[in-house]
């Protein structure tokens, strides 16, 4: 076939391609209505931020220390004041019900220690049923009656003066570390399925067995087939970034065309996924569920998303280094959070345009090999 004849049979089946999406009702939403209802959804349901945590203070002071105490927290964006009570039992009650996070019990003889400039101290309870609750609220609260202590003592405590200064997120908003890996992770999402489930539906209806036998070539047919999606790829990915920009508020502190490159090792490597699924799977239903729990699931464990790589068994964390996903999130908030360029992020950007170029080309040989 002369190469002019290639482009015109690549274009027909492009074109085919794009008719048969066109005339799916379910395929344009998933492609690209999909990708933005995700991010919307896990973009907020995927924080770590805990704002307005319950507290129920026990004052057995009654001091104006503790009654300062008990008004500053609750005057706090991340504590809501649940009530008074007035022994510890009933704060305990609370706990128990379900009515408070926290409990805060505050000793007698709490001011008087504090102007004493002795050690002051209080209790908190904290329902461990919810754990990033308890120790995000725990860790918040431990913090503001740090600084409490600090702003009710006449003279400055002894000891070495120690400031804090944390770069590119100096609020700890967990929506920024957050929202990137929901970005990678909608991506995955949907270009592997939409790809995979594409490629079934045509084997399970015989039409691709049909194309395999016309003078097209094989690569001719698989560019028809994949090319669409990659280009729907590449179009979410430009839809979420600015999501992530101006609805979610996150930082594009580095290179907007420098994300824009590095979706297209990705969406490589998300295709290549997706046409290995589409080969072990013989229906639609076989597909997903292969997806899911033999690509996705792994492919987010090991990514960092979920669990710390660091917190990983040493054994475990060298394989780590064979998933797209850990890279392509380590560019996107470099990039987005750190303003970093490609003289920084090379190493995790040369990995994962590897692994998108092994996968796809070990992808299209095995799909080759099996339409023979």
């Amino acid at each position: 076939m002369t190469t002019s004849g290639g482009w015109i049979a690549l274009g027909g089946l492009v074109r085919k391609e794009l008719r048969q999406i066109r005339a799916d009702p379910r395929m344009i939403p998933v492609l690209v209505v999909a990708p933005v209802l995700q991010l919307l959804i896990f973009g907020y349901a995927a924080t770590m931020d805990v704002t307005r945590a319950r507290v129920a203070v026990v004052d057995l002071d009654g001091s104006p220390a503790s009654r300062s105490l008990a008004a500053r927290i609750a005057s706090s964006d991340s504590f809501e004041l649940a009530g008074r009570v007035p022994t510890a039992d009933a704060g305990e009650r609370r706990l128990l019900q379900g009515s408070a996070d926290l409990v805060l019990t505050v000793p007698a003889g709490y001011g008087r220690e504090l102007a004493a400039r002795r050690d002051a101290t209080v209790q908190f309870l904290v329902d461990g049923t919810e754990s990033t609750t308890a120790s995000i609220g725990m860790a918040g609260a431990a913090g503001l009656l740090d600084s409490l202590t600090a702003q009710a003592s006449a003279e400055p405590s002894p000891g070495p003066e120690v400031r804090r200064l944390v770069l590119y997120n100096p609020d700890f908003k967990s929506r920024f570390f957050m929202v990137p890996g929901v970005l990678a992770i909608v991506l995955l999402i949907v270009t592997l399925v939409a790809t995979a489930m594409a490629v079934v539906k045509e084997k399970e209806l015989g039409t691709f067995e049909m194309l395999a036998v016309t003078p097209v070539s094989r690569s001719t047919l698989l560019a028809g087939k994949l090319l669409p999606f990659a280009a729907f790829g590449l179009l979410d990915s430009a839809i979420v970034l600015l999501l992530s920009r101006y609805w979610f508020d996150v930082p594009l502190r580095g290179s907007a065309l420098l994300l824009l490159g590095v979706a297209v090792p990705w969406v490589l490597c998300t295709l290549g996924l997706g046409l290995l699924v589409s080969i072990v799977s013989r229906t639609q239903q076989q597909a997903m569920m292969t997806a899911l729990f033999l690509v996705l699931l792994p492919l987010i464990y090991f990514s960092g998303f979920v669990f710390p790589i660091e917190s990983m068994p040493l054994a475990v964390q060298p394989f780590t280094e064979a998933d797209p996903l850990k890279h392509l999130m380590l560019v996107l908030r470099g990039v987005m959070l750190r303003g970093a360029g490609l003289r920084e992020l090379w190493p995790p950007i040369v990995k994962l345009a590897a692994t998108g170029v092994v996968t796809f080309a070990g992808a299209v040989a095995l799909f080759r090999k099996r339409l023979a």
